[in-house]
């Protein structure tokens, strides 16, 4: 063992004559490992909250859009897969389409009008994506005790029933049960689609085509579970017309994240020739909410590491006291031969072990929490706080990981370099004269 590494495990171990310096010690080490916890905490809470913000907003929304430049639909769908396929490899490719409209409930009573965006959605691609059925509900009472895959079998077949048209013609949608109590319908009710008429007026007029309430979704994200009905796309022809209905081709990729990305090698590869098309992701439309967070991460964790930053003072009293203590000791070592290098390194090791110790302390205090906010309902949250969930969201990144223990250990580096240094500079001759 080196020498430098047996004296400071000495100096750890040994009962000290001053026991102050021994707590200021303890005070340090849990100093840093309370802001190590708390790093770990508000890392997994925030990586926890994007992890369930992609997953609502990945399933409800094709991860990259094409729209045609000219036209309303693409003229020949296969070809444009086809070209597709080499450079962004999606996992599903299906039509989907956009279309503004004013929506009241059929029935007895006043009833409020309210301004929806009718989304076209092609059922046996959307079928595919597991995250989209965890979110559809066909509003029996049975459903929250169903188990998850007795969910998502009812789910699917729900989304299958889409393009089937009711009895009466009406055309079947699913809408969020947040817009069912906006609107004051209930399942199994009939909604009436209005426009402004196109010669001019203020009146809304009635379409020719009704709707029919089937079902419900919950993506979490309040702006698209007021606004959105969901429909087959097919039938969106029938509501608004077959000359308003603005067709696109919505793909969907094994990672969500990479889609900014994948929008962009579209972009510049061309796929489809002399097919002009606009294409956009997921993120780049929800650009600065990401970049919110993003901001809001680096914050917390410099807020947090001011914990550290206040051990890191706390570490330095006590190696500096420690340095006095051992006036003697590093006297004698001194006289014996030992070099200034030997006794720097003895004190750095010093503050680096209460450093690791607190770290070690730090990691575990942490990663305890994090299992029983994910394991235990500890804490309810209210619906539509977190997307998709209602309880805190906890997800552990080794990447987060690394950056709290490199700049922990960081700073009780530097705690170090001033008690080393006093300790160097201690000529032989002053130590053992105050013997």
């Amino acid at each position: 063992m080196r020498l430098e590494w047996a004296i400071g495990l000495r100096y750890l171990r040994s009962r000290r004559s001053e026991g102050a310096i021994s707590l200021i010690s303890l005070f340090a080490t849990m100093g840093v490992a309370l802001g190590v916890a708390a790093l770990v905490v508000a890392m997994a809470v925030m990586n926890g909250y994007q992890t369930n913000l992609v997953r609502a907003m990945a399933g409800s929304l094709p991860h990259v859009s094409l729209f045609p430049s000219q036209g309303r639909v693409f003229k020949d769908r296969e070809r444009v897969i086809r070209a597709l396929g080499p450079l962004v490899a999606p996992v599903t490719v299906g039509a989907f389409a956009l279309q503004e409209a004013l929506v009241q409930r059929v029935g007895s009573g006043a009833a409020p009008v309210q301004g929806v965006m009718l989304r076209g959605i092609e059922p046996a691609a959307e079928r595919q994506e597991r995250s989209f059925l965890a979110f559809l509900d066909d509003g029996r009472a049975d459903w929250a005790g169903l188990p998850l895959a007795s969910r998502l079998e009812r789910a699917d077949a729900l989304l299958a029933g889409l393009g089937q048209p009711a009895a009466d013609g009406a055309v079947a949608v699913l809408l969020s049960r947040v817009l069912a109590r906006k609107l004051g319908v209930a399942l199994g009710g009939v909604l009436q689609p209005l426009e402004f008429p196109r010669a001019g007026g203020f009146a809304p007029v009635p379409l020719h085509q009704r709707l029919r309430v089937v079902g419900h979704f919950e993506s979490g994200i309040m702006a698209f579970d007021e606004l959105v009905l969901l429909l087959h796309v097919g039938q969106l022809e029938r509501v608004v017309g077959a000359e308003r209905a603005e067709e696109g081709l919505g793909l969907r990729l094994q990672h969500p994240l990479a889609a900014a990305e994948a929008a962009a090698t579209l972009r510049r590869a061309s796929p489809i020739g002399a097919d002009n098309f606009y294409v956009y992701s997921w993120i780049e439309t929800n650009r600065g909410l990401f970049q919110v967070i993003r901001t809001q991460k680096v914050m917390l964790y410099l807020v947090l590491m001011l914990i550290v930053v206040i051990a890191f003072f706390g570490m330095i009293s006590a190696l500096i006291l420690l340095v006095s203590e051992k006036n003697r000791e590093i006297a004698i070592l001194k006289s014996l031969g030992a070099r200034d290098r030997t006794i720097r390194d003895v004190f750095i090791l010093q503050g680096v072990l209460i450093g690791a110790v607190g770290t070690a302390l730090g990691l575990a205090l942490g990663l305890a929490v994090c299992w029983g906010l994910f394991t235990f309902p500890l804490i309810e949250i209210p619906p539509g706080v977190y997307p998709g969930s209602d309880r805190v969201p906890v997800r552990v990144a080794l990447a987060d990981l690394l950056w709290i223990v490199g700049g922990t250990m960081a700073v009780c580096g530097a705690a170090t370099l001033y008690p080393a240094r006093r300790a160097t500079v201690l000529r032989p001759v002053q130590g053992l004269r105050a013997e």
